[in-house]
C-alpha cells in the first residue's frame, strides 16, 4: 500500500491510497474530513473508489454498513433523519454532512447520540438505531420503520412465549408485515395495506398469535382452577421462605432462659447438659399427656356424671 501523503506541499495534489492515482486535491476528487490521523485537508481516498466501494444499489445488503464505514474514516456522523431527507443517497448526504454549518463540527461519535425515546406502557425506553438493531431487523429499512419495529416488539414480547428460535423469528416476521401495513394505511395506500395485512395475518397464524388460535390456557396463563392456582403458588421459590417452621430451637429470650435454667439444674445434679430438642420433645410429651387427661374429666351437664 502506498503511504498516505501529499505529493508536494505546493502541487495541491493528493494520491489515493486505493487506486494509487495522483489527482488534484479538491472537493471534486476527494472529501474533506475531521480525521485527526490524516494531515492533509482532504481524505486520501478518492470519490471514485468510494462510490465503487458503496455500489449503486442503496437497498443492497450491507449498504448502510458501508456508508458508516466511510463516515467513520472521514470522522463524520451518520444521522438517520438527515439520511432520509437526503433520499438515502450517498452523494447528497455527503454534501449535506460536510457543507452545512450545523454539521461541520460533528464527528462520528455523534452518531451514537441519535437515540429515539419510546414510551411503552408508561415507561420511557430509549431506542438507538445502531448495528445491533439493523442486524436484528435486516438491512434496507427506513429509520422510522426500525423504530416502529422495535416499539411493537417491546409491546408484544412480554405476552408471547418464545420457546424456540423459530418462535422468535415468526414473531419478528409478523411485526415487519404489521408495521408495513400500518405505514401503508397512514399513507392512504390501501392496496398495499391490504397486501401487507394478508401477509401479517399469515405470519400471525404461523407464530400462533391469532386470537382465533388462543385456548383457554393461553388467556388465563394456564391457571384454570383454584387447584392450579395453588400449585402455581407452591412452585414459586419465594413462598418457601415464609412458610411456618417448627420451633425446635430457642427463638427468643424466654426459650433461651428456659434452656439455661434446665441445664443449670442438671449441672447441680451432675447430669449432662440437655439440648433444646430434648426440652422441646419433653414439652410436647407433657402437653400430649395433659390433653389426653382432659378427655377423662367429666364436664358439667355430662349425662354420665
Amino acid at each position: 500500500m502506498v503511504n498516505i501523503k501529499d505529493i508536494s506541499e505546493n502541487s495541491a495534489k493528493l494520491q489515493c491510497y486505493k487506486c494509487e492515482k495522483v489527482v488534484v486535491a479538491n472537493s471534486a476528487n476527494f472529501y474533506s474530513h475531521k480525521n485527526v490521523l490524516v494531515s492533509s485537508s482532504h481524505y486520501p481516498l478518492c470519490k471514485k473508489c468510494i462510490n465503487k466501494y458503496l455500489g449503486n444499489d442503496n437497498k443492497s445488503t450491507g449498504y448502510i454498513s458501508r456508508v458508516k464505514d466511510i463516515l467513520s474514516r472521514l470522522n463524520k456522523p451518520f444521522l438517520s433523519d438527515l439520511w432520509i431527507s437526503s433520499n438515502e443517497e450517498w452523494g447528497t448526504y455527503a454534501k449535506n454532512i460536510l457543507s452545512l454549518t450545523q454539521y461541520r463540527e460533528l464527528t462520528y461519535e455523534d452518531s451514537t447520540k441519535e437515540i429515539i425515546s419510546s414510551n411503552v406502557e408508561g415507561k420511557e425506553q430509549d431506542i438507538a438505531i445502531d448495528d445491533e438493531l439493523i442486524n436484528k431487523w435486516g438491512n434496507g429499512y427506513k429509520a422510522e420503520e426500525y423504530i416502529a419495529f422495535e416499539r411493537k416488539h417491546i409491546n408484544l414480547k412480554s405476552n408471547y412465549k418464545e420457546k424456540t428460535a423459530m418462535h422468535t423469528e415468526s414473531l419478528l416476521i409478523y411485526i415487519r408485515y404489521r408495521v408495513k401495513e400500518e405505514f401503508a394505511t397512514s399513507a392512504n395506500d390501501f392496496k398495499a395495506a391490504k397486501e401487507w395485512g394478508t401477509l401479517a395475518k399469515d405470519a400471525a397464524t404461523a407464530a400462533k398469535i391469532n386470537p382465533s388460535q388462543f385456548t383457554k390456557a393461553d388467556l388465563t396463563n394456564g391457571v384454570d382452577s383454584f387447584g392450579e392456582l395453588v400449585r402455581s403458588v407452591e412452585e414459586a421459590v419465594d413462598v418457601i421462605s415464609i412458610l411456618p417452621k417448627f420451633k425446635e430451637r430457642p427463638l427468643d429470650k424466654v426459650d433461651f432462659t428456659l434452656l439455661c435454667y434446665v441445664n443449670y439444674i442438671r449441672d447441680i445434679q451432675g447430669m449432662e447438659p440437655a439440648s433444646y430438642e430434648d426440652i422441646y420433645r419433653f414439652l410436647e410429651e407433657r402437653t400430649k399427656e395433659y390433653e389426653e387427661g382432659l378427655d377423662d374429666i367429666p364436664f358439667e351437664g355430662d349425662i354420665n356424671g
